[in-house]
């Protein structure tokens, strides 16, 4: 596959749908570079009860992180895997108390051990040598480095699990801005948490939303909102308000039949990063209540295959 020219959409008739983008940036086409972003979708169901979930992630890219692109795909693999998983486990409690708890409590703890397990597995087939970690009894995963968004829709909840930098945000109805991670203030400049970071299971920050009245879910790397000065920028949040407004009035065959120019255009403009875009729209739920704009907790940092479904990615 071609991760740079690669569009894919999955959904559910009852949920919504996803859709997704991945393009080469500006920059690492005029140095002949490939794109380092990954994204994957999948939606189906466990018994009776349907979800869509998805991932993106943003390699490092760097030559210390020279793996970074395996890592990413490896990432948001891990990621698809897991949350079916605890969608099979846990998607019959009905309580959404019950989903926030396991969510937080195992969710980054079990992706990231299936991303060592599965970096270690490549690490071997290439005859990569993991030495152990300075101070750790663990791997060094540096050479994998990347970060990682994962998000699910179930019945009436929305689940978020973010490591490292790039943007999530739920674009409600009425165009309100939920944005359920803000932007990590304890790094400074490029700094960003990673998968390969010691200790990364307790890096992760996690929040749990309403459905209620549904939305658009975007998640994007940082080679967007870098386009537009960071992600607490103006000019970034209203761009993010128009790509939602334009899905309601023309449809998503008309918006992703413009994201790859789109994003090619910005990154060739401005960042000249690789560009990464996942939207998920959500339907009302069936109680079409009103969206709850606060989270129903506050973002936390931590200290089998499917039943059915598709499952769509980039590697």
């Amino acid at each position: 596959m071609h991760p740079s020219r690669q569009f894919l959409c999955s959904g559910d008739a009852g949920l919504g749908w996803a859709f997704g983008s991945s393009r080469t940036g500006a920059s690492h086409l005029r140095s002949g570079r490939p794109c380092e972003d990954a994204f994957a979708l999948w939606s189906g169901a466990s018994g009776a009860i349907p979800c869509i979930a998805a991932a993106i992630a943003d390699g490092h890219g760097d030559s210390r992180h020279d793996r970074s692109r395996a890592g990413a795909a490896l990432a948001v693999q891990a990621a698809i895997d897991e949350l079916v998983s605890f969608h099979r486990i846990h998607g019959e409690t009905g309580s959404r108390v019950v989903l926030r708890s396991e969510f937080r409590a195992d969710f980054p703890r079990r992706t990231t051990r299936r991303w060592r397990e599965a970096v270690l597995g490549d690490a071997v087939r290439r005859k990569i040598e993991i030495l152990p970690q300075e101070g750790s009894g663990s791997g060094d995963f540096s050479r994998y480095g990347t970060t990682l968004i994962s998000s699910m829709v179930l019945a009436d909840t929305i689940l978020i699990g973010q490591i490292g930098d790039g943007d999530v945000i739920l674009v409600r109805p009425d165009g309100t801005l939920d944005i359920p991670i803000p932007a990590d203030t304890t790094l400074m400049g490029a700094e960003t948490r990673s998968l390969s970071s010691r200790d990364a299971h307790l890096l992760w920050r996690t929040a749990t939303l309403d459905r209620g009245a549904g939305g658009i879910l975007i998640a994007a790397t940082d080679g967007i909102s870098d386009s537009f000065d960071g992600s607490e920028r103006e000019e970034f949040k209203k761009f993010i308000t128009s790509l939602a407004a334009r899905i309601r009035e023309f449809g998503i065959e008309n918006v992703a039949g413009s994201l790859n120019g789109w994003l090619d255009r910005y990154s060739e403009l401005a960042s000249g990063d690789d560009m990464t875009m996942v939207f998920v729209c959500i339907n009302p739920s069936e109680e079409n209540c009103e969206p709850d704009s606060s989270r129903e907790d506050e973002v936390d940092r931590q200290t089998a295959p499917p039943q059915q479904g598709t499952l769509s990615g980039v590697w």
